[in-house]
């Protein structure tokens, strides 16, 4: 009689636990598929980067296939403890073109001699080196005294914020001479200092009277290609000549000026998408302002000429975005000059050019130049955001992803 009580208890009790049971296992069976589609993505994700790193440093033309289409298939691909994941299919459509696509295929057996498959698609395209991944870069050298620091800050977070700001006010030089960085009078940089390719940073880099370095010392791995910007071909507009007789002007429209002046007291004020090229001197005289009024993109050209701003000139970016205002340098443009007391919110790339910056001024953007000398506690308050900026820069022979998809 036990025994038959022992046992109908038993029976009932399965009963009870039977449906949980089942449940368990169908979720363990989902478990277990979601686990397998991971991997089958990872291996995917995986035989993109095996593409990309065949054509930027291998021999893609070692694979299967032709100019056209080149293939590879790789098998029982396994973790780093030695366990086979699965395989991996993948394709290359026009791998020597500017823009290849690269299709893979991540294959991860499942039940029943079934399998979980996930395709990825990648788009590429040569990468871009930016031309402001630093908040100063001096092609042959630079110094910087009086007070002058450097940090950063990232304007696709937020703005400036004097009492926070970030360290990576870098500074770089392609020079490897000795000396050839001068940093005196408790200049700060709040970041690295980077020199030329195979130099000792401790040689070309000197520091002395309180001047400090917060971050590493440390050498370019390859020279920074900076090419002069090529003249743009647009309508002349003469000379620009802003008089006290006239002391408001407006333009709205892109051109070619031989000279552009604006005398004391006498403002500019640039509206809209605009290129301006100024192929000869750029003047600005003392309390003058060039206006950029709030959603403009304003790119001025320098030619042969110089650029000159006195004391107490003003260039407001009125956006406050260093991406909106834009100073490019020809190869025929060799000489800058600040003597401006105000902010300024823009990038320079004038790779030709001497600066002088002597101005109790803050930019907030980079400066690339030939060379700089900045003192009288000038700031260089770094936008973070224009490293990946591919607006302007040196197109390399590398690739990295454009568009990245899961195709089904």
């Amino acid at each position: 009689m036990a025994l038959m009580i022992s046992l109908l208890a038993g029976i009932a009790m399965l009963g009870l636990a039977l449906p949980f049971l089942l449940n368990l296992t169908g979720q363990f069976r989902i478990t277990e598929r979601t686990h397998k589609g991971l991997a089958a993505m990872n291996l995917a994700e995986a035989g993109v980067e095996r593409a990309i790193w065949e054509l930027n440093y291998g021999d893609i033309t070692s694979w299967s296939g032709s100019s056209v289409k080149r293939t590879l298939a790789l098998t029982s691909v396994k973790t780093a403890g030695g366990v086979v994941m699965g395989d991996v299919e993948i394709e290359v459509q026009n791998p020597a073109s500017d823009n290849p696509t690269v299709t893979a295929k991540g294959i991860v057996p499942w039940v029943g001699g079934a399998a979980l498959e996930k395709t990825v698609q990648a788009d590429l395209k040569h990468k871009v080196q930016s031309h402001f991944n630093f908040g100063i870069f001096g092609d042959e050298g630079f110094d910087l005294h009086g007070n002058a620091h450097t940090d950063s800050y990232n304007s696709a977070v937020g703005p400036y914020d004097p009492l926070h700001p970030n360290t990576k006010g870098d500074v770089g030089t392609n020079a490897t001479h000795q000396w050839d960085v001068v940093l005196l009078n408790n200049t700060i940089v709040n970041g690295d200092a980077v020199t030329g390719f195979e130099s000792d940073p401790e040689i070309v880099v000197r520091l002395r009277n309180n001047a400090q370095v917060t971050g590493d010392l440390s050498t370019l791995p390859e020279v920074k290609p900076l090419p002069p910007h090529n003249p743009p071909f647009l309508t002349q507009r003469g000379n620009l000549h802003v008089t006290g007789g006239n002391p408001s002007v407006t333009i709205s429209e892109s051109g070619t000026y031989t000279g552009f002046t604006l005398d004391t007291n006498t403002k500019v004020t640039i509206s809209g998408d605009v290129q301006l090229y100024v192929d000869g001197n750029f003047t600005m005289n003392s309390n003058s302002i060039l206006e950029i009024t709030p959603g403009s993109h304003v790119e001025i050209i320098l030619g042969n000429g110089t650029f000159v701003q006195e004391s107490n000139t003003q260039v407001d970016n009125l956006s406050q975005d260093p991406k909106a205002l834009v100073l490019l340098g020809t190869e025929q443009f060799k000489t800058m000059v600040w003597r401006s007391n105000s902010q300024f919110w823009g990038v320079m790339y004038v790779p030709e050019a001497t600066i002088d910056y002597a101005a109790n001024a803050d930019l907030f953007g980079s400066i690339v130049c030939n060379s700089i000398s900045m003192s009288s506690n000038a700031g260089i308050h770094y936008d973070e955001s224009l490293g990946t900026w591919d607006k302007y820069g040196v197109t390399s022979t590398k690739y990295q992803v454009k568009t990245w998809q899961e195709r089904r």
